[in-house]
């Protein structure tokens, strides 16, 4: 009869297997990102070597998408905190009229470019390289794309501090409500880890919060009447692309 040291041997060599075959499965995930439905499904998108990145899992943007199927369609989206453009491309792919990207790392944002203008020359869009804590979110010449009526908005974990009451990124939400920036049936999503809870800026109200995985998706939409100015706040920006 094997002995308990033994035993304890094989489990434990059995546990490091499956965390091993979990993390190889997550890393194939990710060096395989990818459109998973619409007239782009299963096209590749870059991703930069070396550099960190959080984008929607394939199930996790699968469970996003069948809860707003009806709004996506002819939608204009911005896609904050863009990364290789997962969420705005992924809207393309599924009938988007435009989209405006939001990315301010420079390797990231090189990824971006290439796979919009690879992916949806034919569609508009802006990939711009702004700091999200203090555009407009309003870009300077650029016609049709304004205003969003779905905004995906995805910060890094480590900034969502920043939509606490006062802080950069709660201002940066309170931008996103202006009747210029965003209309009045806009859709704004929000993910950040499950442990966080936000308090809803001004301007929005807080329609619904999704528990997927590790992680909550807020759904904010307009008060009726909602209206939030920031003085400080240019009407609009130039694009630094």
């Amino acid at each position: 009869m094997a002995s308990q040291s033994s035993i304890r041997a094989v489990l434990g060599r059995f546990s490091a297997s499956l965390t091993q075959v979990a993390y190889f499965h997550g890393l194939q995930q990710l060096m395989s990102l990818r459109i998973i439905s619409g007239e782009l499904r299963r096209r590749q998108l870059k991703i930069p070597q070396g550099i960190a990145t959080r984008p929607y899992t394939d199930r996790v943007r699968q469970i996003v998408f069948d809860r707003i199927v009806g709004r996506v369609p002819d939608a204009r989206v911005a896609d904050i905190y863009a990364g290789v453009g997962t969420m705005g491309l992924e809207s393309i792919s599924r009938g988007a009229a435009s989209c405006v990207f939001f990315e301010a790392t420079a390797e990231v944002h090189h990824c971006l470019k290439e796979n919009v203008q690879l992916l949806a020359s034919d569609v508009p869009t802006v990939c711009w390289k702004a700091d999200v804590r203090y555009t407009s979110f309003v870009p300077k010449g650029v016609d049709g794309i304004l205003p969003y009526n779905l905004l995906f908005f995805d910060p890094p974990y480590a900034q969502c501090s920043g939509m606490d009451p006062g802080g950069v990124l709660s201002k940066s939400l309170s931008r996103l409500a202006r009747p210029k920036v965003s209309s009045q049936d806009a859709l704004l999503l929000i993910r950040t880890p499950a442990r966080f809870d936000l308090t809803v800026p001004a301007g929005w109200q807080l329609q619904d919060c999704w528990k997927v995985s590790t992680m909550k998706i807020w759904n904010l939409v307009k008060p009726d009447h909602a209206e939030s100015e920031d003085p400080k706040m240019p009407e609009t920006d130039a694009v630094d692309k």
